[in-house]
């Protein structure tokens, strides 16, 4: 147990301003887990840890540990390479609630291109509603079920790696080098040409939901499809919120109300962090140029109904790099670029509650 105290503790750092991790105050739970845990020379955010799977798993224990009134987390599926796979749902107790009340559901995942940046923001939106007293109802309001860390494998051998790696396991020794998550869900997955090379970053599996992570996602997914209010598949490289379809440049029934809902998100983020980069809003199919064929937001809008469902890239590299040939990235960009994406969050929230209070209303 002291072994784990250690280990649990070094993903942390000792602030002792009354402002911790940008909470204006700090949830009593959260407070005993940094007054447990913290050591001197340690870092009390997420965000400033080198994120790997074993950042992942800590973080989640401790919060499991010490705030089980608030989070729940499940482990009960597993990679190839038997990392886990972890499930966190996020509600607040909410006074005069019945207990048949079902409140609606965001569901948000990350890391299914084996990136480390969106597993990464998926760790500080945890923390920012678990930790940060300031967002007690959006707990309180709304069920948060996510799932941060969705392709462990690729992400550790993405970030052990000098190659560009955005698949799942890669492992010479039995022969196996991948599936693209990205292009392995259930829906329209045979209309792209066929791709049979294994070695391509773009191999989309043998068959649809042939994967390990594949099969925990959907499983999320259709456990909570009957409250599911937005889901937001969460990739690196890029900047903008994007909307169905991913495999086909058509439009839908529900479209306007979508398109809508991604324009308020982008506006939310160009109002925080829009000074550099201009955060966009388009479809999938657009963003690409090009079909992106067994796309997780057209499956869960196709096969399970969610009414909203995005892909949101974060942390554009690409535009970065081209950036800062031109001029020096100013000091902070990063942690602007985290409170705008946190901004499109909050507001994905007020988007529901919103709607929610507009029904009761014409009732």
């Amino acid at each position: 147990m002291y072994f784990l105290q250690i280990l649990i503790a070094s993903v942390f750092l000792d602030v002792t301003k009354a402002e911790v991790c940008g909470c204006k105050s700090v949830r009593p739970c959260y407070k005993r887990m940094l007054d447990k845990l913290l050591l001197d020379d340690e870092d009390a955010c997420v965000e400033n840890v080198s994120v790997g799977v074993n950042t992942v798993t800590i973080f989640l224990k401790a919060i499991k540990s010490f705030c089980a009134n608030t989070v729940k987390v499940y482990d009960n599926f597993t990679t190839v390479e038997n990392r886990n796979l972890y499930e966190v749902v996020i509600n607040g107790t909410k006074p005069n609630v019945r207990d048949d009340e079902s409140l609606p559901v965001i569901v948000l995942e990350a890391g299914q291109d084996a990136s480390t940046e969106t597993v990464a923001f998926a760790l500080y939106v945890i923390e920012q509603l678990v930790a940060c007293a300031e967002n007690r109802d959006m707990i309180r309001n709304v069920r948060w079920v996510i799932l941060p860390s969705t392709n462990p494998d690729g992400t550790e051998y993405s970030r052990n790696n000098m190659e560009i790696w955005r698949k799942n396991c890669n492992n010479f020794n039995t022969k196996t080098y991948g599936v693209d998550v990205t292009r392995n869900f259930d829906e329209s997955w045979n209309i792209c040409p066929a791709n049979k090379n294994v070695f391509s970053q773009r191999y989309p599996g043998r068959t649809p939901n042939s994967e390990n992570e594949t099969t925990f996602i959907i499983d999320a997914l259709s456990k909570y499809k009957s409250d599911i209010k937005t889901y937001v598949s969460l990739r690196r490289d890029g900047h903008g919120i994007f909307y169905p379809y991913a495999s086909k440049n058509i439009s839908f029934s529900s479209i306007e109300k979508v398109k809508k809902r991604a324009g308020n998100v982008a506006a939310k983020v160009n109002q925080r962090a829009g000074g550099l980069q201009w955060f966009v809003n388009d479809s999938i199919f657009n963003m690409n140029r090009e079909a992106h064929c067994g796309h997780s937001v057209d499956y869960a809008i196709n096969k399970l109904n969610v009414p909203f469902s995005f892909e949101m890239r974060i942390f554009s590299e690409t535009d970065d790099d081209i950036l800062s040939m031109f001029q020096t990235l100013p000091k902070g960009h990063e942690v602007t670029l985290r409170a705008g994406y946190f901004s499109g969050i909050r507001e994905i929230y007020n988007s529901i509650i919103n709607e929610k209070k507009q029904k009761k209303q014409t009732k």
